[in-house]
């Protein structure tokens, strides 16, 4: 829903944060909730959907 551009950055990361992850990247939950802390509040709002499509994206390639 976020690479719809259904809801932002914020809304992507809280929806994760409450996500039930795969035993095998757990680990990487932590990794990618920081990535997008850090998108929030050190790049420009107007780009947020560009680096958080990139995250979004890598993080469907490990589910699939």
């Amino acid at each position: 829903m976020f690479l719809r551009q259904e809801y932002d950055l914020g809304d992507f990361q809280s929806r994760l944060e409450t996500a039930a992850f795969p035993i095998e990247i757990e680990v990487m939950k932590h990794s990618i909730l920081n990535e997008l802390e850090e998108i929030r509040f050190t790049k420009l709002e107007m780009n947020h959907y560009r680096y958080g499509a990139e995250v979004a994206q890598r993080l469907l390639n490990i589910l699939n």
